[in-house]
């Protein structure tokens, strides 16, 4: 099912055009150079969690084209993604328990990395296959945007497994380019003139057990998609938006300055809009605190102290009281009770 594309809409994660910025710097092209004309600043790639339009992206890429008159950085972007570019969703990723819980996963929550395609798997005889569509004709850059896509999933399964690159194949639907011949060395076998776009490996790889295997970082870094999956699709709807970014990071919360930023309005702003839902951002930040404290007690063996801390309160005590407040017991109670 293809998804109403707004080009101007800020969707794609900067990890994508910081490497290909990345890229180009090595090749002696500055930053400013290969952004001259897309009104963006340059120090907006420094910043993790912004994200930058379609149309913003494919600009850089053709730009990075004329540049360079390297045709084939389709296959150079593919070769350097790595698993961590894709946030939370590589991690959960790198977390499953075997190829085949992964491969799910990154279907599920592929729109959090790219709005242009997606993918699903399928057995054809021996060989498991990974099919990638696009959702939206993407004109000259189609070839791009196959080549560093099932590349990039080639490498992140070599990554996670242990397996050698080489142990899959790819096959695109468009003719042998004539710089495929210098990189054919670096990559899978690739076969050309196929009915489809597919990255194809032996079937049973989709039952290995990955290196590093984590069920409770990956149950985590799933909640962790399925917040940002909201917060993507509730642009008008304020509190949601607060909900899905009120989540607990190395021992605390982001406060409303920060998660003004993130939704780019002032924090007065933020303020007044949520008083129009008769909600306060403490609010919220206590209802994100009851629900992290529950899933806490209920799903790790960490001590209560432990998860006090997590949350951010620096006094066990005052974690015991909140928790209190908001179950009418203690975290103890509740945990011998669940």
């Amino acid at each position: 099912m293809k998804h109403d594309l707004d080009p101007n809409k800020a969707v794609v994660p900067i990890a994508y055009p910081r490497l290909l910025l990345d890229i180009m710097a090595e090749r002696g092209f500055s930053r400013h150079v290969v952004l001259a004309g897309s009104n963006l600043q340059e120090s907006l790639f420094d910043q993790p969690e912004q994200r930058i339009s379609p149309a913003q992206f494919l600009f850089i890429v053709l730009n990075s084209f004329y540049l360079s008159k390297d045709a084939s950085l389709g296959y150079e972007m593919g070769l350097r993604t790595p698993v961590t570019s894709h946030g939370f969703l590589g991690y959960g990723v790198m977390s499953c328990a075997n190829l085949e819980e992964a491969i799910k996963l990154a279907q599920r929550f592929v729109r959090l990395r790219t709005v242009l395609m997606r993918f699903h798997y399928f057995i054809e005889g021996d060989e498991a296959v990974v099919e990638a569509t696009a959702n939206y004709p993407v004109g000259l850059l189609r070839q791009f945007v196959f080549e560093s896509l099932l590349l990039s999933l080639a490498r992140a399964g070599s990554f996670i497994t242990g397996n050698s690159l080489y142990d899959g194949k790819i096959y695109f639907d468009f003719p042998e380019p004539d710089y495929y011949a210098h990189i054919k060395d670096r990559v899978p076998p690739v076969y050309f003139n196929r009915p489809a776009n597919q990255l194809r490996f032996p079937k049973h790889y989709l039952q290995q057990a990955l290196i590093m295997a984590d069920p409770v970082a990956a149950k985590l870094a799933a909640e962790q998609c399925e917040r940002e999956l909201a917060l993507m699709d509730m642009s008008h709807d304020i509190p949601s938006q607060v909900r899905a970014l009120l989540n607990h990071q190395q021992g605390h919360y982001p406060n409303l300055e920060q998660v003004a930023e993130r939704l780019c309005v002032s924090s007065r702003t933020l303020k007044r809009r949520l008083q129009e839902y008769g909600l306060g951002f403490q609010h919220l930040l206590d209802e994100a605190r009851k629900r992290d404290a529950i899933q806490l007690i209920q799903t790790t063996p960490l001590t209560i102290e432990q998860i006090a801390q997590r949350l951010g309160y620096t006094d066990p005590a005052n974690f015991t009281r909140a928790f209190k407040k908001w179950t009418g017991e203690t975290p103890s109670n509740f945990r011998l009770r669940t």
